[in-house]
């Protein structure tokens, strides 16, 4: 599951659509864990169109908001964390 998808998700407006395979991979990844909820060609559409495969992003889910508050990067929280030091030593 990648993180940096579903905070790219998270920070853009939605719906949005994808099509790069990769990107596809990543949001069907990140749905089988509960953390957006996407739309998806069924079989038969696809069969269809030939060649197009592409997937609907609509939301990101409480659940996956919560995940991406537990996930923290090098660097963020370093201003936050310096202010409560600071608030502790006065």
């Amino acid at each position: 599951m990648s993180t940096d998808m579903l905070r790219q998700i998270a920070a853009t407006r939605l719906p949005m659509v994808m099509s790069s395979p990769r990107d596809i991979d990543e949001v069907l990844k990140l749905r089988a864990a509960g953390l957006v909820i996407a739309l998806v060609p069924s079989a038969a559409d696809m069969a269809k169109m030939p060649g197009l495969r592409v997937v609907q992003v609509l939301a990101v889910t409480q659940k996956g908001f919560e995940t991406l508050q537990c996930v923290r990067y090098p660097g963020e929280g370093a201003h936050e964390k310096k202010g409560q030091e600071a608030l502790a030593l006065s």
